[in-house]
């Protein structure tokens, strides 16, 4: 706690401020009616703030209806430009649905048809490489 009179710091037991010999009752005094004098300002703000906020309140209705009204008008204008985009989108998504079903169907086609031709030349090099790997086995075998 500091003194009200000259601003020094204050021992937690003293009776008088080491600076200016202000009595601590009389500071304490001061500390109360500093706090009565600060309640009584908030106290005050908050009438003027809910009196002012009173006068206020019908000024926002009205601004809020106002701003309502114009997102409605706002909405209504921009409504056919949203469905127009929306029918676009759909128009394009209805016509490359066919070409998307097309690429699919070539493309399993295709891995078929890769499979069927390269199946056998695949069985073969498994059957080769199998052979290797037993006669790999067998000459360690031997060796070992």
């Amino acid at each position: 706690m500091n003194c009200t009179r000259c601003g020094s710091e204050l021992q937690p037991a003293g009776a008088y401020c080491p600076i200016c010999g202000a009595p601590r009752r009389e500071i304490d005094r001061l500390i109360l009616e500093t706090r009565n004098a600060a309640e009584k300002a908030v106290e005050a703000s908050v009438v003027a703030f809910d009196r002012a906020s009173k006068e206020l309140q019908p000024a926002v209705e009205r601004a809020v209806a106002a701003f309502r009204t114009a997102g409605e008008e706002v909405g209504k204008a921009l409504r056919p430009l949203a469905d127009t985009t929306v029918r676009a989108v759909n128009d394009v998504a209805n016509s490359l649905r066919p070409a998307a079903h097309r690429t699919a169907t070539v493309a399993r086609q295709m891995v078929h048809r890769t499979a069927v031709v390269v199946g056998p030349a695949v069985a073969k090099a498994a059957e080769k490489t199998e052979a290797a790997a037993r006669r790999v086995k067998e000459a360690a075998r031997k060796l070992g």
